[in-house]
């Protein structure tokens, strides 16, 4: 695991904010299908509901992975995982809100707590691993 923190910073915070742009787009796309939706924007709309719930924990979990890598030069880990824990959750709380006023998608609380409790999952992987 020590070539992961040999990566340059810049580079982490690439491929962090790169995944948040996913992330987002995924998050403000139309729940309804249209004609020019490409083969992922099918699978995701078609997707089951247990397998949407699922994906909230696991994406979350890479992410808050992600921010602890990313914020490794921040010395202390109670600050390091508190800033993972607070960006998350206001990425999925704003998110969710958001979802709220798109066709097609319906912004939840359920959603919301998934979202913290795959950051709890991916912070906890990550302060044993990094």
């Amino acid at each position: 695991m020590d070539w992961l923190l040999s990566v340059p910073a810049t580079y982490r915070w690439v491929i962090t904010l790169a995944f948040v742009g996913i992330i987002v787009g995924l998050s403000v796309a139309p729940g309804v299908s249209r004609p020019d939706d490409t083969l992922f924007s099918w699978f995701v709309l078609n997707a089951s509901t247990p397998l949407q719930k699922s994906m909230h924990v696991v994406v979350y979990a890479l992410l808050a992975g992600l921010w602890m890598w990313t914020l490794d030069a921040v010395e202390s880990r109670f600050v390091r995982a508190a800033l993972t824990l607070v960006l998350c959750t206001a990425l999925g709380g704003v998110l969710e809100w958001h979802q709220t006023r798109v066709p097609g998608r319906f912004g939840t609380l359920a959603d919301v707590l998934l979202n913290i409790a795959g950051a709890a999952i991916g912070l906890l992987a990550a302060l044993l691993f990094l």
